[in-house]
């Protein structure tokens, strides 16, 4: 399943990336989560899958803060990251494939990791990149990132409340992978060319 919170604030990049995601070769569900102001958002991402022919596309909404400083933001992606987990888990999903609604990547893009993870036996193949504005600047997001279901089970991405010691974000999810016995893969260039589309 393909995974993806959305916000209207990449509202530059939603129309190209549904359209690289219709043309996807490894078929896959689309679940996209909208933590945008309003429920307007959502209207059009589903106007828009229908112009490029995605039928098995699902959108739901959460309400948040809308505030744009760097810890608002984390959290509303990483409640819209649980839910994506959670819709997984609970769909019988075998995996996650995270792709950031602002990244266009070549169609075979989603088979190669699958061949990776399925190869290695990784729990998680992340694919990274170079930082949008510096080529030479190392970017640990998971923007393009296949999660196996069994991952998922180990962790989340909301504090637990008894974790007194709790780090949000990607870099501490892979972290909390290792700790709790998983693996994850670091892999470069494999898919190319990836464009990370800016306003």
């Amino acid at each position: 399943m393909i995974g993806t919170p959305i916000h209207i604030s990449k509202d530059y990049a939603i129309e190209k990336w549904l359209e690289n995601v219709s043309k996807l070769a490894y078929p896959a569900d689309l679940f996209m989560v909208d933590n945008s102001p309003g429920l307007d958002y959502v209207k059009k991402v589903k106007d828009c899958c229908k112009k490029h022919g995605i039928k098995n596309a699902k959108i739901v909404h959460l309400d948040f803060d809308q505030g744009m400083s760097i810890d608002e933001k984390d959290k509303r992606i990483e409640a819209s990251q649980e839910k994506i987990r959670l819709e997984v888990l609970s769909k019988q999903y075998d995996a996650w494939f995270s792709w950031e609604c602002d990244q266009i990547i070549p169609a075979d893009a989603l088979s190669k990791l699958v061949k990776i993870i399925k190869i290695g036996n990784y729990m998680m193949v992340v694919h990274n990149s170079w930082a949008r504005n510096n080529p030479n600047e190392f970017n640990p997001d998971m923007g393009i990132t296949l999660i196996k279901r069994e991952c998922l089970q180990k962790q989340g991405f909301l504090r637990k409340s008894n974790s007194p010691c709790w780090q949000g974000g990607e870099r501490w999810f892979k972290e909390r992978i290792l700790r709790s016995g998983g693996n994850y893969l670091d892999v470069y260039g494999v898919i190319n060319p990836i464009y990370h589309l800016s306003e």
